[in-house]
Formats: structure tokens, C-alpha cells, sequence
């Protein structure tokens, strides 16, 4: 868009609702214009999206707009574009009032490369954590990418706001969940559909989402999307049946951690069953591997009792020294090391025991990681800490992930038969790409 159209645009002026005086057109997209306006009695400046008088009469589109209003309200979260209020004027103009945001969508941050790991991770989990709430109140996105995360800056960090909620699926008793004409359906960005809206599904769920945020992060992390095609079809099936490449594999130079790979390729899994279960979940293994519970509550009353020990010992009173014949020496016990010197010995430091965990599978060869790192492919053994709870992973392209979860003991071993994934019949795709 040419600046010319910017300064051009009919409703720069204009006052909607009596209240809000047009400024200046920020952008265009499929479902509206938008604009800066300010706040006539308050002067505050606030973003207002118009829906554009050619889709005005038509109802699902009037639906859709709406429902952007409704399920940004009806979220709490400081992660989603806050709504403040949703209005017809005189001209029969139907916008919405949000905050003004001042920062770049993460499209257009992605313009410039490939974001740190760090900094990729930090901008997934914050958007994580917004649609875990839009999902705790019933909403499923299903339209996540690039352009509908925004980055605003907080303290000198990047601070998320999601946006654009137009085509999300309402699940609650008051709004119902409504359906989309066929003629008017949008199903979702290519570059970031889940398989089963590439496969025309109609009933989905909040794993969509997953999937999304999945590809979004492989973009992030390699600076390029999992899947590209010549054009929409191709994108379609290939989210619908392809594995993608491991983000380490497309940008080796990355350094991408283990468990971030590992969680990645988990949330673009084909079946929904096999991604993570909830947005947290996907959080949670974004985090990394962490100490277990159990060795945190044997430590803290260690820890007290050191601590109790150390101020006793400071408080105890002094007495004067006394002497005391020196006591024999002691004969040198059996487990000694060996020094340069024959006559020194030292006691040999305690090596922390660990078990073998023999894994396999049916069929063999799946790729096996424990808690989010990779350990090859069966059959293959690992070394575990004894007592220590860990999750054992196996992966196989044709079959369904499956996970265990062990508190080894001893040398043991663990074999899985895998279940070959079925795939469900086509259904005809519906969009207006």
C-alpha cells in the first residue's frame, strides 16, 4: 500500500460513533481497516477496526467481526489485545475499539532472519500462555500465525499480545458454536493450517492450535516455515501428510537445544493425539528438563538441618582448650587411592551409582529421547539416575508417539509395540484463497 492511499483513505477525519476521530489508517487486512483514532472527551488514542461497507451485508461476515469482539472480551489475559468497546455509527459503520499497540507484528520481525533461541522461545511461551486462557474459556484461535502475534516492548523485552480472534471456534452456552456459510468459510493460513483443517475436518480442537504455535516457533528458530509449495494445494497436503525436516537439520548453526527440537516436533505431530495435550504442556517442555520434585523435598530438610547445625555451632559456648594425648593413627581402610607417594592415602570419592535402561520397540528403529533429549533408536540403551522419574519417548514416521514414564530401580528393560496411525477419509477443503 502506497502512502498516497494511506492519506487518501474516506474515513481519516471522520468521528465513529460520535466518539472516535479518525487519525490515521495503520492497516488493511481480509476482515478490515484499521485505524488510529482518538478518544474525543478522554484524547486518549485507541486502534478501531471498521469492517469494510462490501462485506457489511453480508451475515457471516458481520458474525465474524463480532466474534472477534466477543472472544477478546471474554479473555482475561494480558497476552490478548484488549477490547474496549464494539459500535455501529450513523453511517451504519460496524468497528471495534481496541489498545493502541506500538511495536511490529512477528511477521515482520521475521523479515530480518531468524530470531535467537532464546528470544524465539521467550515469544512462544508468552503466546502459549495467552491461548491456554483463550482455550480454559472455550475459544480455539484456529488462525494463528505471524501477523496475529504482535511484539510490544516491556521493560526492554519483547511483551506478546495475540491478536485477531475473526475466525475462532466458540464452545460455551451462550454464544453457541456457530458455522460458517460455505461459500464464505476461511479455514486458516497455509503456511500454518493444522493437518486435520488442511483435511477439511469440521469438528477440531484447542491442539489446533498446538500445531500452529509449533510451526510458528520452527519458523522462528530457522528463519524459514516447515512447509512450502507453489501453491495452496500443495501446502495443504503436505501439512496434512508430510513429516517435517528436525529445525537442527535446517539451521545447523542455530544451536537449538535438544528439548526445544524435541517439543517442536511433538507439536507438529499429524495426529492430534500424539501433540501435546494442552498449551501448558507445550510451556512446560519449552522450560527444559528440571530437577524432580522428589529430590527437592529430600534436600530442603538436608538444607534445614545444615542450616540449624551451622547457627548452633556459632552460638555453642567457648571453653578454654585443653590438651588431649594425641590419638593412634588410625589403620588405613581397605578402599584407598593410590598416591605418588606410598605412604599417602585417600579415600576414594563416592561415584554417583546409575542403572541401564534397555529400550526397544515394534517395529524397531524409533527415535527415542528421555525428557526431551535424543538418545537414538531402538534398540538402544541409556543410563539413568536410579529413583528418578523420567519420560521415555518413541517415535516412528506411519506410527503413533508414544510415551512412558519410569522410576528405574535397577538394570531393567522396556520394549513398546507401536500402533500404525489410520488415516481418516478425505473430506472436501473449503476456503476462499
Amino acid at each position: 500500500m502506497v502512502e498516497g492511499e494511506l492519506a487518501q483513505d474516506p474515513l481519516v477525519g471522520a468521528t465513529l460513533g460520535g466518539l472516535y476521530q479518525v487519525q490515521r489508517l495503520i492497516g488493511v487486512g481480509g476482515m478490515g481497516r484499521v485505524y488510529e483514532a482518538t478518544h474525543t472527551h478522554l484524547g486518549k488514542a485507541y486502534a478501531v477496526k471498521v469492517l469494510p461497507e462490501g462485506r457489511a451485508d453480508k451475515p457471516s461476515a458481520v458474525e465474524r467481526f463480532l466474534r472477534e469482539a466477543k472472544s477478546a472480551t471474554k479473555i482475561d489475559h494480558e497476552h490478548i489485545v484488549k477490547v474496549v468497546n464494539c459500535d455501529t455509527d450513523e453511517e451504519h459503520r460496524l468497528f471495534i475499539v481496541m489498545e493502541l499497540l506500538d511495536g511490529e507484528n512477528l511477521a515482520e520481525r521475521l523479515e530480518r532472519g531468524a530470531l535467537p533461541v532464546d528470544e524465539a522461545v521467550d515469544i512462544a511461551r508468552q503466546t502459549g500462555e495467552a491461548l491456554q486462557a483463550a482455550h480454559d474459556a472455550g475459544i480455539v484461535h484456529r488462525d494463528l500465525k505471524p501477523e496475529n502475534i504482535f511484539l510490544t516492548q516491556k521493560h526492554g523485552h519483547n511483551f506478546v499480545k495475540v491478536l485477531d480472534f475473526g475466525i475462532s471456534k466458540i464452545k460455551t452456552p451462550d454464544h453457541g458454536d456457530p458455522k460458517l456459510t460455505a461459500t464464505d468459510q476461511i479455514i486458516g493460513t497455509p503456511l500454518y493450517i493444522s493437518p486435520e483443517l488442511a483435511r477439511g475436518v469440521s469438528v477440531v480442537d484447542h491442539r489446533t492450535d498446538v500445531y500452529a504455535l509449533g510451526v510458528i516457533l520452527y519458523e522462528m528458530l530457522t528463519g524459514s516455515p516447515p512447509f512450502t509449495g507453489q501453491n495452496h494445494f500443495q501446502l495443504l497436503y503436505k501439512h496434512g501428510n508430510e513429516a517435517p525436516d528436525p529445525p537442527s537439520q535446517r539451521s545447523k548453526k542455530a544451536n537449538i537445544p535438544p528439548h526445544v527440537e524435541a517439543a517442536v516436533l511433538r507439536a507438529m505431530e499429524k495426529d492430534p493425539s500424539d501433540r501435546f495435550e494442552t498449551m501448558d504442556g507445550f510451556c512446560d517442555a519449552l522450560r527444559g528438563p528440571t530437577l524432580p520434585r522428589r529430590a527437592w523435598t529430600l534436600g530442603l530438610p538436608l538444607l534445614g538441618a545444615a542450616l540449624v547445625a551451622g547457627v548452633a555451632f556459632l552460638l555453642w559456648p567457648t571453653r578454654a582448650p585443653v590438651e588431649v594425648a594425641e590419638p593412634p593413627v588410625p589403620a588405613p581402610a581397605a578402599a584407598t587411592k593410590k598416591s605418588d607417594s606410598p605412604a599417602e592415602t585417600s579415600p576414594i570419592e563416592p561415584v554417583a551409582p546409575s542403572v541401564m535402561l534397555a529400550l526397544d520397540s515394534r517395529p524397531p528403529g524409533a527415535f527415542v529421547s528421555v525428557n526431551g533429549e535424543k538418545r537414538g533408536r531402538t534398540p538402544v540403551e541409556v543410563e539413568l539416575e536410579p529413583g528418578l522419574e523420567a519420560t521415555v519417548r518413541f517415535s516412528l514416521a506411519g506410527y503413533r508417539s508414544q510415551e512412558r514414564r519410569v522410576v528405574p530401580n535397577e538394570d531393567d528393560a522396556l520394549v513398546v509395540r507401536l500402533k500404525k496411525k489410520t488415516r481418516p477419509k478425505p473430506s472436501p477443503i473449503k476456503t476462499d484463497f
